[in-house]
């Protein structure tokens, strides 16, 4: 997340140091337009700034709570990464396209998968799905979950380093970011 927090700030200075930026959101046909930046601003900032803090404290030993810090930690990277899609739109007009198998996309796969609908998960799936976490899932370098597979009638129990993810993610998101940041420059400068 130092990535991702490092150009965020880079564009709010971007922001904040451009008279034309402003001017444009400023005026009232761009209302909507300067909401969803300065909502995706806040929205990166507070995720990126929980999981920073999050990643360095760990999971917690109290097995019920770090499953509610779990579900925490994915929904906040579910919820940056709109806000990206979001800031992307405001600044660039379009959302930025994401790969498959990126870590972006393995991120919000696994998020789906196991804190979307765990119970049933079919969207996206060529056959349901279903996964559950026991209260002792591991730690950031090895989380653990079961998985049940309609397609193959198996069960599995894979294990992701969610940190190396988090980590890959990062990087992924800070290019995204510093697209926007090139745009408002040369938009705004």
């Amino acid at each position: 997340m130092k990535q991702v927090l490092a150009i965020h700030n880079s564009i709010y200075d971007q922001f904040r140091g451009s008279s034309a930026g402003p001017a444009f959101f400023f005026d009232p046909r761009n209302a909507d337009t300067y909401a969803a930046y300065y909502t995706s601003m806040y929205l990166i900032q507070d995720t990126g700034e929980a999981v920073f803090t999050h990643l360095n404290r760990g999971f917690v030993s109290d097995p019920m709570q770090a499953y509610l810090e779990f579900w925490g930690v994915m929904q906040a990277i579910d919820i940056q990464q709109d806000a990206i899609f979001e800031l992307h739109k405001a600044i660039c007009g379009s959302t930025p396209s994401i790969q498959p198998g990126t870590a972006w996309q393995r991120l919000r796969d696994l998020r789906h998968l196991c804190a979307g609908h765990p119970a049933n998960r079919s969207h996206g799936a060529s056959a349901p799905q279903r996964t559950f976490m026991g209260r002792s899932f591991g730690d950031y370098h090895g989380i653990r979950y079961e998985l049940w597979d309609a397609s193959t009638g198996k069960t599995s129990h894979p294990v992701v380093d969610l940190r190396r993810m988090i980590d890959d993610y990062d990087a992924e998101a800070s290019v995204i970011l510093n697209c926007i940041l090139s745009i408002m420059k040369s938009k705004w400068p």
